[in-house]
């Protein structure tokens, strides 16, 4: 699991799950999981994307 941060400054836990044949990024805030294709930042509405965090 890494430590992100949104252009916001908002942290964000990011995780590899490997599952099946394909790994997924799941996107965490605090206890919330949060699904890479749909999901924003809470806190500023930008989507999460991992090549944009820091």
């Amino acid at each position: 699991m890494q430590r992100r941060y949104c252009s916001c400054g908002a942290p964000v836990l990011v995780e590899y799950r490997f599952s099946g044949r394909a790994w997924t990024t799941v996107f965490s805030l605090g206890r919330r999981l949060l699904r890479k294709r749909r999901e924003v930042c809470p806190c500023c509405g930008r989507a999460l994307d991992i090549d944009e965090l820091s």
